[in-house]
């Protein structure tokens, strides 16, 4: 049994997901995306807060066009929308639109020796569950009418907190730093 069709649309196709939040892709969006970015969101959707980010842009009123394309300095963007889509944030008979950007190409094979630290990401699946939840999270400001940055406000360093460890990642930080899988691997035997 399917939920509604969500406003995420991936490969021009809205993304739909069963009863348990496991997304059912479509042979275009498998064809199409690559499968850290869909294995990323599968694990982002498994969460409660995924659960509940996603649930809230159910409907007409939000559609969240995703592509997969490289990001300078980090492994996903949400770009600001517009100030006109900031300020209808209360207006619920508005469509607003926005766009999310994936990088699922950015995690580099790891090097021979090396392993990834404990509560760290240790595979694209897992740095696209960190993309897809803080790109997200930022979606989810801007529908709340909050214009960037985002990054220093105490809300949404508690969102990004309580995200992270959900996916098994809690030592992650969403900041303006370096992507997080450049600071999780270490030299030596797995511990």
């Amino acid at each position: 049994m399917l939920l509604a069709v969500s406003a995420l649309i991936l490969a021009g196709q809205a993304v739909r997901f069963d009863t348990r939040m496991r997304p059912q892709f479509t042979a275009v969006q498998i064809g199409r995306t690559s499968e850290a970015t869909r294995d990323g969101l599968a694990k982002f959707a498994a969460t409660e807060f995924g659960r509940r980010i996603i649930e809230s842009f159910a409907g007409a009123e939000y559609r969240i066009t995703v592509e997969e394309e490289p990001v300078k300095d980090g492994i996903g963007l949400a770009p600001e929308p517009g100030i006109a889509t900031l300020v209808s944030a209360h207006d619920h008979a508005r469509r607003k639109s926005y766009q999310l950007i994936l990088d699922p190409f950015v995690f580099p094979e790891m090097p021979k020796g090396m392993h990834p630290l404990a509560e760290m990401p240790a595979s694209p699946a897992d740095v696209m569950a960190l993309a897809w939840a803080g790109e997200m999270l930022h979606i989810w400001f801007y529908a709340q009418g909050i214009s960037l940055p985002h990054h220093p406000r105490l809300d949404f360093q508690d969102d990004w907190s309580t995200i992270a460890a959900e996916l098994g990642m809690p030592a992650v930080r969403h900041d303006d730093g370096e992507p997080p899988f450049r600071r999780a691997w270490f030299r030596g035997r797995r511990p």
